[in-house]
């Protein structure tokens, strides 16, 4: 086992220990979701029951009076109103309830993708560092400027770029026949455009330029990391609410992901359009822990008659809804790969 192998490693256990957090707070999340909607149902109650017995009590004084007007129709409208917004109470603290917990759901994703991008950023210095010291003469040493200029803002982001440019500096001058050319102009940021655009005038001098760049020896990848950007496939869902929706495609904004959506605010011709979606998707899923039984019932349903699988998950929040995406995605392109080598030449 090398260097690079224990750093991929290290940074897989890390991001697994990561993960791990992430679904226990998840849980206790989704744990104290019953008890908050109680809570709001009891507040929403509390000003509503007293508005009603308001109402109906001037009704009744009304009628007693044999008072019949405009306003006592619209006391009566008042009074339809107020017992369906008691009645959709628990509906309505759901949705309350729910909209935060997304909210606080997308700050534990954001955390654990802020870990993963200091992980990789500082891989990413090492892999500089490392590239400047194999620079054997003055041109490729400054040369190298051009590359490290290219993660300016990441070196920024982790207070690394110090260090890099005075090791540029050293590297430039250890192999000037001129003495040390290099030095600090100004800032590490002014003197490091500086030698770029130095770097950029002997690219311009001759055919075949240096154009050194840093291996991946110590981070997982060339680019910053994200949980999604691998994966695709057509998917479609079933249930949820908007905000969920929202929450999920913008962590899949860079994935090669197709999303039919169905929330449960969504009228009956979405729904039968998403039906129609399930024919040709390589995943379905219904939220059960937010959508309607006459929903779930028209998604079973449409997937049966097609002869598809449909992925129940009893949740309403972001976590869970991500972590079945990817591996139902991840299991598909699994299963075509295994599909596709075991096919005769």
């Amino acid at each position: 086992m090398d260097i690079s192998e224990l750093d991929n490693l290290e940074d897989s256990v890390q991001d697994l220990l990561s993960l791990a957090k992430l679904e226990l707070e998840e849980k206790r999340l989704q744990a104290q979701r019953e008890s908050q909607i109680q809570q709001e149902v009891t507040k929403i109650r509390q000003r509503l029951d007293p508005l009603l017995s308001d109402v109906e009590a001037m009704l009744q004084t009304l009628a007693a009076e044999n008072c019949q007007s405009p306003t006592q129709q619209k006391l009566a409208e008042t009074a339809a109103d107020l017992r369906q917004r008691i009645e959709e109470a628990p509906i309505l603290a759901a949705q309350s309830i729910d909209r935060q917990m997304v909210l606080n759901e997308e700050r534990l994703l954001d955390a654990r993708l802020a870990e993963q991008t200091d992980r990789w950023r500082q891989a990413l210095k090492t892999d500089l560092l490392e590239m400047v010291a194999e620079q054997t003469d003055f041109f490729s040493a400054t040369d190298a400027a051009v590359a490290i200029r290219g993660h300016l803002p990441d070196l920024k982001a982790i207070g690394a770029l110090e260090v890099v440019v005075e090791a540029l500096i050293d590297q430039i001058n250890a192999h000037s026949e001129e003495g040390p050319v290099a030095r600090l102009r100004g800032s590490h940021e002014q003197t490091l455009g500086y030698i770029y655009s130095k770097a950029m005038e002997n690219r311009n001098k001759v055919d075949h330029a240096p154009n050194v760049q840093p291996r991946t020896r110590h981070r997982i990848g060339e680019k910053r990391p994200n949980p999604y950007s691998q994966l695709q496939g057509k998917v479609v869902i079933f249930g949820g609410h908007d905000r969920l929706e929202t929450a999920v495609r913008n962590r899949l904004r860079d994935a090669n992901v197709t999303l039919v959506w169905c929330t449960a605010q969504a009228g009956p011709q979405i729904a039968e359009q998403a039906e129609a979606h399930i024919a040709n998707a390589d995943l379905t899923l219904v939220l059960t822990g937010y959508t309607s039984h006459k929903l779930t019932d028209k998604a079973m349903q449409a997937a049966q008659r097609l002869g598809k699988s449909v992925e129940l998950i009893n949740t309403t929040g972001v976590v869970r809804v991500l972590e079945a995406l990817e591996y139902g995605l991840k299991s598909q392109q699994l299963a075509r790969h295994l599909n596709n080598f075991s096919k005769p030449a």
